[in-house]
């Protein structure tokens, strides 16, 4: 049988057969850019695989000095859980939204040499700098914990984990439309991006990374309630380490602002589709 004699001609098989040929396409795509990815920064006259390493040490390195900084102000446990600990999950979600922030988007400028080929899109040379930026931090703050747990006998709670990795799930989504919204805007307005590394500064603070909301004055949990990733942190550190977290905290209000982040990170991307490829 030929190649035409086994494409179905119409109905909904020709349907099925075009969405899976053009996903395996697409996929295709996001592989050999994230290879490249790879690739670039293994062979990065500077820096070399250390590039990569960095992603993967962050976390440590952030817990290592955080930690430090709270032991010389004699606190080693936060809310009876030891400070290492605590801080651990903490960045390793913040560092999420970090990367999603000022890292990530800088990809759809970085690769525009790769847009007069006809199957690349920038919206897979985000979606493939998002998957790797994404799996070497998980796999940092994974690493952080399977230390402090191999090490010092410090685990987190395991009894509500799925409902933990839900959360770094919700990240994710959310993470993933800020980048695609920051990505197309940050082409058309490259100062968007230049702010960025100050605005995750402030939000480092206003996000309850380091402090549990519930330890803070009425009025400024109030303020802290107002944002989404202050109520991320809370349920993270809830399902892991069993800290109760304040009384504003709202699973539905997170899952209605990640599911609109991604909303508005696709509705930009096919609203300016064609203006980034002539930016």
């Amino acid at each position: 049988m030929s190649v035409s004699e086994a494409i179905p001609e119409k109905g909904l098989s020709r349907f099925l057969y075009e969405m899976r040929e053009g996903g395996r396409k697409q996929a295709n795509v996001v592989f050999a850019l994230l290879f490249r990815e790879i690739k670039t920064r293994s062979k990065d006259e500077n820096y070399g695989l250390l590039s990569l390493v960095s992603v993967v040490l962050e976390p440590a390195i952030s817990v290592l000095a955080l930690a430090a900084f709270f032991y010389l102000l004699r606190t080693e446990e936060m809310m009876g859980v030891p400070i290492f600990l605590f801080i651990a999950v903490s960045m390793t979600a913040f560092s999420i939204i970090r990367r999603c922030m000022a890292s990530v988007p800088r990809t759809m400028r970085t690769t525009r040499a790769f847009y007069s080929y006809p199957n690349v899109k920038p919206f897979d040379a985000v979606l493939a700098r998002f998957i790797l930026e994404m799996a070497l931090t998980i796999i940092g703050g994974f690493l952080v914990l399977l230390f402090l747990w191999w090490f010092f006998g410090m685990s987190i709670d395991d009894q509500n984990i799925l409902h933990a990795l839900g959360i770094f799930l919700m990240l994710l989504t959310a993470g993933f439309g800020i980048s695609l919204f920051l990505a197309v805007y940050g082409m058309r307005f490259p100062f968007l991006l230049k702010a960025m590394p100050s605005f995750t500064r402030v939000l480092f603070i206003t996000s309850a990374v380091i402090h549990p909301a519930a330890e803070l004055p009425s009025k400024a949990q109030w303020y802290i309630a107002f944002n989404p990733f202050a109520h991320a942190m809370e349920l993270l550190r809830s399902y892991t380490l069993r800290i109760p977290p304040f009384p504003e905290v709202s699973f539905t209000f997170f899952a209605f602002f990640c599911l609109v982040c991604l909303f508005l990170g696709l509705i930009a991307y096919y609203a300016n589709r064609t203006k980034v490829l002539e930016l």
